[in-house]
C-alpha cells in the first residue's frame, strides 16, 4: 500500500506549525527579554468580544475537519478509484487529533476556572 498524500499533510503540520511561531513571536509573553510586572507591562488582554471570535473559529475548524474526514470516507466507501485508504485514514486521524486537542484545551480551561472558584477570598 502506497501513501499518497504524505507531502500534503507535512505541509499541513508545517504551516501548523509556522502559525504556532508566528503567534508566540508576536506574543510578548513568551519573548526571552520580557517579564510582566503586573499594572506596569501587562499585555493587554482581547476583549470578550475578540476572544469568543477565536473559540468560534476553533470549534469551526474542527468541525471542518471532521466533515472533511467524513467526506473523504464516504467517498472510499462509494468506490471513488481517486480517494486511497491511506488518504482516509491520515484524514480520520486529523479529525481524531484536532477534537482530541479540543478536548483537552476544554479540560484545561475548566480546571482553572474550579481552581479559581475555590480560592479563598
Amino acid at each position: 500500500m502506497s501513501i499518497n498524500n504524505v507531502s500534503g499533510v507535512r505541509s499541513d503540520i508545517n504551516e501548523m506549525l509556522s502559525k504556532i511561531r508566528e503567534i508566540s513571536n508576536k506574543s510578548k509573553v513568551f519573548s526571552e527579554n520580557s517579564s510582566v510586572t503586573p499594572g506596569v507591562n501587562a499585555p493587554k488582554s482581547a476583549s470578550f468580544q475578540e476572544t469568543m471570535s477565536a473559540v468560534k473559529d476553533v470549534f469551526s475548524n474542527v468541525n471542518n475537519i471532521q466533515i472533511e474526514s467524513e467526506k473523504v470516507k464516504d467517498a472510499y466507501l462509494s468506490g471513488d478509484k481517486h480517494v486511497s485508504m491511506s488518504q482516509v485514514l491520515i484524514a480520520s486521524q486529523k479529525s481524531k487529533l484536532a477534537f482530541e486537542g479540543l478536548v483537552t484545551v476544554r479540560n484545561k480551561i475548566l480546571e482553572a476556572y474550579k481552581e479559581i472558584m475555590n480560592m479563598p477570598v
